[in-house]
C-alpha cells in the first residue's frame, strides 16, 4: 500500500512536471507582439501599390510656325491620337512607424504618391495626320505631347478623388499585412498619414 503511494505520487508529480513543461514551452514559442517585429513585416512590404487607375483617352495635337507672336500661314501640323495609360499610387513602407500602446498598434506613414503613369504604347492610334513640308512632324511632338497627356490624366483622375481613394487602399492593406501576424487580432490597428 505505501508503494502504491509512492508510485501514483511519482507518477502524480511527473504529469504535472509535464503539463507545466508544455505549457512553458508553448509560451517561449509565441511571437511577442512588439513594435520591431510589425515594423518588420510592414518593411517587407517596401514600395506598397495600392491603386491602379486605368484610362483612355483622345487628344488633339495642334501647332503653327510662328513670327514675333503671328502664326505663319501653311506651317499648320496637327494629329489625333487615341491612347491607353495607366497610374500607379502607392507607400513607401520602409518609412513607416509603429507604435504599440495598450491594444492599439499605431501606424504612421507617408501619404501615397505616384509611383508610375505610363501609356500603353501598343494602344496608340493615330488619326488625322498632316503631312506638311515647312512644318513637318516630329518625334518630339509626339514625345511633348504624351507627357502632356499624361499630366491632363493625373490632373483629372486627382479630381475624382484618386488620392483619397488611395489613402484608404494604403490603410486596408496595412491592417491586412499586421492581421496576418498571429495574435494581432487582439489589438486594435490604426492607420495614419505623415504629414
Amino acid at each position: 500500500m505505501k508503494n502504491l503511494k509512492k508510485i501514483l505520487f511519482v507518477l502524480l508529480f511527473l504529469v504535472v512536471a509535464f503539463v507545466g513543461g508544455m505549457f512553458f514551452a508553448n509560451k517561449q514559442t509565441e511571437p511577442e507582439i512588439s513594435s520591431t517585429l510589425i515594423q518588420n513585416r510592414i518593411e517587407q512590404a517596401s514600395d506598397l501599390v495600392t491603386t491602379k487607375y486605368h484610362y483612355a483617352k483622345v487628344g488633339k495635337f495642334e501647332n503653327s510656325l510662328s513670327l514675333n507672336g503671328w502664326s505663319i500661314p501653311l506651317t499648320n501640323k496637327n494629329f489625333i491620337l487615341t491612347f491607353e495609360g495607366e497610374i500607379q499610387l502607392g507607400t513607401d513602407l520602409s518609412k513607416a512607424e509603429v507604435e504599440i500602446k495598450d491594444s492599439t498598434i499605431h501606424v504612421t506613414v507617408d501619404k501615397p504618391t505616384v509611383i508610375s503613369n505610363s501609356i500603353d504604347e501598343s494602344s496608340i492610334e493615330v488619326y488625322d495626320e498632316t503631312k506638311n513640308i515647312f512644318n513637318p512632324i516630329s518625334v518630339n511632338d509626339y514625345k511633348k505631347f504624351a507627357v502632356e497627356q499624361k499630366e491632363t490624366a493625373l490632373s483629372e483622375a486627382k479630381k475624382k478623388g484618386l488620392m483619397k481613394t488611395a489613402q484608404e487602399n494604403t490603410k486596408k492593406s496595412v491592417k491586412e499585412i499586421i492581421s496576418v501576424i498571429p495574435d494581432t487580432d487582439e489589438y486594435t490597428i490604426e492607420v495614419t498619414f505623415k504629414e
